[in-house]
């Protein structure tokens, strides 16, 4: 309940009553257990992001396979739990101390890890030099989530149920021909 709260109305517009409501649970329950709105939110991110890994992929594969990896686990993640994404950007959009947790705690190594693949796969001659790492990955972020942030604009425009295995498996091999073939110097 928490969880989808704060990825739908946000931090502010979420309270500790309309949780307690919508679990069927009294308001000092809540507090009893959490102490506050912001240990609830805590409780709620580190439930849902508690599946972000390292996403780098077999450390003995290739750059172009560890990348590839990385592409296919973002997807993967993001299509299970797209509040993910609805959070990330109500708390990406300006600095905050929620901001700065979930970054410290969640986002910075496999952010860093994934800048480094991109690095590597420049060194070995995969990726074209001028490629800035750091916006590729916002690339990837953003290609690889969106779909899984819009169910109901790809369900009402194009039939596209975008919460069905088959579609988010689809999406999968979408994402990886498009890098392969459109980002790597030899596919």
């Amino acid at each position: 309940m928490a969880i989808r709260s704060f990825a739908e109305v946000g931090y502010d517009g979420t309270t500790t009553a309309g949780v307690a409501r919508e679990a069927g649970v009294t308001q000092p329950l809540i507090h009893h257990h959490f102490g506050s709105k912001q240990g609830l939110w805590q409780a709620a991110m580190d439930e849902l992001f508690s599946a972000v890994r390292a996403v780098t992929g077999p450390q003995d594969a290739s750059p172009a396979d560890r990348l590839l990896g990385a592409a296919e686990q973002l997807v993967r993640f993001v299509a299970a739990r797209p509040d993910v994404t609805r959070i990330i950007a109500r708390e990406g959009a300006a600095p905050s101390p929620r901001l700065t947790y979930l970054v410290d705690r969640y986002l910075r190594e496999p952010f860093r890890e994934t800048v480094s693949l991109v690095r590597a796969g420049q060194r070995a001659g995969l990726l074209a030099t001028h490629i800035r790492p750091d916006l590729f990955l916002f690339f990837m972020l953003g290609a690889g989530s969106h779909l899984f942030d819009v169910t109901a604009l790809a369900q009402e425009s194009l039939g596209i149920d975008a919460t069905s295995t088959r579609v988010r498996e689809d999406f999968v091999v979408l994402v990886r021909e498009v890098l392969r073939g459109g980002l790597f110097r030899n596919p």
